[in-house]
């Protein structure tokens, strides 16, 4: 999945928590096949988090190649 798939999920997933708070406990039972409005939440929730995850920016590359090269014995370049 590319980011913009991941984003449209997100915000799907968003839209779904707040229908499922406008609707009646049977209702959200009858229409999720869940246990309880408070379980299906807890599932979308979840999901959301994993979403989130997926999202959030890549830390970037932080390793030290000068110091790499000098403990191999090659010669210092520049990056």
């Amino acid at each position: 999945m590319n980011r913009m798939q991941l984003q449209c999920g997100l915000d799907a997933l968003e839209r779904d928590i707040e229908r499922i708070e406008s609707m009646s406990e049977e209702e959200v039972c009858k229409v999720y096949n869940a246990d309880s409005k408070s379980d299906i939440i807890e599932v979308i929730e979840e999901e959301i988090a994993t979403y989130k995850k997926l999202l959030e920016p890549i830390e970037e590359d932080k390793m030290d190649y000068a110091a790499l090269q000098e403990v191999q014995g090659m010669p210092l370049t520049q990056w």
